[in-house]
């Protein structure tokens, strides 16, 4: 009974992480939201914790197969699942923290660059010579190898020799594709975001300013105390504190909505994205006069990101955990497919005093096809100039991310079609 779970749970983790690797390569080329990188990052230790303990339960069962104590094979399995999944719970969970939190310092600019060409070649403004990115974007390669840019990029210097030269310049061009292409999204977050906020002042404007005209007390105008432009204000002002700022006697919404209140609403809410002196009512073709001066104002904030500080530390959270689970749930996967080969193999009597043959094979199968099946992005003159040093060649880290990728794009092809069935 133990071993028919054994095989189901096996078979269940095994399309879990399938499921779990395209999703990964999906998102890696977004800016993924907290909300959802925490989701992924719980189911990622569910997945990991279950694979882990599903291991433990073969190691308990073939121990006392081999010591006797058959009796107390469930006690055992308990008391490994009770150890193994709150530590690979732990792991899988902290080690992307871990890793953005020690980074070197000197090591950590290059993730930012990988942040910057990432958008760069999903938007079609930068293009790597000789890599074939735009023949592979869609598939298993070309998401293996976005997910993968921060990693390659960290660990290997040649490519990022181009971009530290003029990185400003390199931002900047990025994100006047980005802009270019995402227009309507940056339209409809100002819409979101400022417009229902706008409204509410104006509204608010509106009735203090009836107030005023009837002589009633609690209309009084109290200007917010703005401080000077490198200065933060320190708090966060309410609707009802913005209309109350704003000199009386304004007669029209746009006339509202040009002042310093509602401005400094909508930059709070926008950040870069946010231009000064934009009409924050404007409709969509009045907006895209906005644009070039969003893709600067990007560029410059994220050329002046401190990379030491908080927003430092969430780029590489945000580059390093996918890498990191990708090539974790290769590992756990594995686990369940040499477990499978081992049960069919122990239900058809094929491994009697061969296990360890057995084991061998496959995990010798399951590290050698990757090998053996090839990536053509990986492969490619473009990717051998840009991301392997030419005088120390590639590093151990770089060689086995290489594996790696090659791995996700096989399992990401394999699984597709089961995508686009769900």
């Amino acid at each position: 009974m133990l071993l028919t779970l054994l095989v189901a749970l096996n078979a269940a983790c095994l399309v879990g992480g399938l499921l779990f690797n395209a999703e990964l390569l999906n998102l890696a080329g977004a800016d993924i939201p907290l909300k959802q990188l925490q989701a992924l990052e719980v189911y990622s230790q569910l997945l990991a914790s279950a694979s882990v303990c599903l291991f433990g339960w073969r190691v308990c069962i073939w121990a006392h197969r081999k010591w006797g104590g058959a009796r107390y094979i469930w006690l055992s399995v308990a008391l490994t699942s009770a150890m193994a999944a709150p530590a690979t719970w732990w792991v899988q969970g902290e080690v992307p923290d871990l890793i953005a939190e020690k980074f070197p310092t000197s090591l950590r600019v290059y993730s930012l660059y990988a942040y910057v060409a990432k958008k760069g070649l999903l938007y079609d403004s930068v293009q790597i010579p000789g890599l074939p990115y735009q023949e592979y974007r869609d598939q298993g390669e070309g998401k293996a190898f976005i997910a993968n840019l921060g990693v390659l990029m960290s660990v290997q210097g040649s490519y990022v020799e181009k971009i530290d030269g003029n990185f400003p310049a390199f931002a900047a061009a990025v994100f006047k594709g980005y802009t270019r292409r995402n227009g309507d999204a940056l339209y409809e977050r100002l819409q979101s975001e400022v417009v229902p906020a706008a409204v509410d002042i104006i509204r608010a404007y509106g009735q203090l300013e009836a107030l005023r005209a009837t002589g009633l007390a609690g209309s009084e105008w109290k200007p917010i105390p703005w401080p000077k432009a490198s200065e933060d204000l320190g708090f966060k002002p309410t609707v009802a504190e913005y209309a109350q700022s704003i000199k009386p006697g304004l007669r029209s919404r746009s006339e509202v909505a040009r002042t310093t209140e509602v401005q400094h609403m909508a930059s709070e809410a926008l950040g870069p994205i946010y231009v000064n002196g934009m009409d924050v009512l404007a409709g969509r073709k009045e907006f895209e006069k906005y644009l070039p001066h969003i893709a600067s104002n990007m560029a410059y904030d994220v050329s002046h990101t401190d990379i030491r500080g908080e927003q430092g530390v969430n780029v590489l959270k945000n580059m390093w955990f996918v890498p990191w689970s990708l090539l974790s749930g290769l590992f756990l996967g594995a686990l369940n497919v040499v477990g499978l080969i081992l049960s069919a193999g122990e239900r058809r009597g094929l491994i009697r005093g061969r296990r360890w043959l057995v084991r061998t094979v496959a995990i010798v199968t399951i590290i050698a096809v990757p090998l053996v099946a090839g990536n053509g992005l990986v492969h490619s003159t473009g990717y051998k100039t840009a991301f392997r040093s030419i005088e120390r060649g590639p590093t151990v880290l770089a060689g086995v991310f290489h594996w790696a990728m090659t791995a996700e794009a096989m399992l990401y092809n394999l699984t597709k079609p089961l995508l686009k069935t769900e």
